[in-house]
């Protein structure tokens, strides 16, 4: 007999060998399930206990594939990398175009760690190009402020 720490983190059981073969079957555990086997203090995965994971019934955990994996997770950043060469600062958005452009050729040739860096290039390029661009708006926006106080200023005296 056996208990087992459910995905909603409650324990079941107890069950029966039987009835976590049947769970395996349907799904229900995998090898990452939680199992204390009755006596046993602790708890240990599906996977340490011989007499269950090697029974032909028995899923193996589902593995996604290294690439896929980098594909889903790594975003190339292109939209932000245009707007911001185009709204905030030309000289520094052009590199985050280039490392922006590089994310899906890597994720293709199978590089994932070369798609994750050049992804995270992209993103830090298209911040500074923001940042120095609101900076230089703001400084811009700041002078004309003062210009147009001098005049101001020029016109009562």
């Amino acid at each position: 007999m056996y208990r087992i720490i459910g995905a909603d983190g409650q324990q079941y059981g107890p069950v029966s060998a039987e009835q976590l073969r049947q769970w395996m079957t349907e799904g229900r555990v995998n090898h990452q399930t939680r199992i204390q086997a009755e006596g046993a203090t602790e708890w240990k995965t599906l996977a340490d206990f011989p007499e269950l994971s090697g029974s032909a019934s028995l899923n193996p955990p589902l593995q996604t594939p290294p690439s896929v994996v980098a594909a889903v997770s790594t975003p190339n950043y292109l939209v932000q990398a245009i707007l911001v060469t185009l709204c905030c600062c030309l000289p520094f958005g052009i590199p985050a175009i280039v490392y922006a452009a590089q994310v899906n050729g890597k994720l293709s040739a199978g590089d994932a760690l070369g798609a994750m860096e050049a992804s995270r290039k992209a993103k830090m390029w298209c911040w500074i190009s923001f940042g120095l661009g609101v900076a230089s708006n703001v400084i811009v926006g700041i002078i004309y402020g003062l210009q147009a106080l001098a005049l101001t200023h020029q016109r009562w005296h």
